[in-house]
């Protein structure tokens, strides 16, 4: 049975948050891409990092020690925030922009390092958690059979003694 003396849940309400949040298409990659070939995204990549300022921020970077792939990767990540190009056209031209920069590294004799590498010998997060609990178990361990005895206490020097600002009188 139905109540109709209650009060009706209005089904066209904001969703909870929305008022946060920019309204459709207000977000550079929420609207269409400026490029939308891979031909073009990769043209206005290579103008972009030939640029004899731009090159040597970027040759700076690769002598750091920052992997060219991650060097790639942040480059058209942020290109799909600006809304140059759609993440599918950034992940086609990711391998031929990790090509001509590395080119261009060669050219001018930068070292670098291509891709960033796990080192195999370093241990792994489960196994340093192992190893941290075991330690823990041991510290306590330790700490418990270097516990001295409390040596007793006279009533004189009880009495003696200062307690806090909130510890009542007898």
């Amino acid at each position: 049975m139905i109540n109709r003396d209650a009060p009706q849940v209005a089904l066209d309400a904001p969703i909870p948050g929305q008022g946060l949040t920019a309204p459709l298409g207000g977000r550079p990659w929420q609207r269409p891409s400026e490029f939308n070939t891979p031909e073009e995204a990769l043209a206005f990549y290579v103008e972009k990092i030939t640029d004899k300022r731009t090159s040597q921020k970027m040759f700076d970077l690769l002598q750091l020690g920052l992997p060219v792939d991650k060097l790639v990767d942040t480059m058209q990540l942020g290109g799909v925030m600006e809304g140059l190009h759609s993440v599918d056209v950034g992940m086609v031209i990711a391998p031929a922009l990790h090509e001509v920069i590395t080119g261009m590294a060669d050219k001018v004799g930068v070292e670098y390092v291509s891709m960033a590498t796990v080192d195999e010998e370093a241990p792994t997060e489960s196994q340093v958690a192992v190893v941290m609990d075991e330690l823990r178990s041991e510290d306590d361990t330790l700490s418990v059979e270097e516990e001295k005895p409390e040596e007793e206490v006279s009533e004189e020097e009880a009495e003696k003694v200062v307690r806090g600002l909130m510890a009542r009188k007898k």
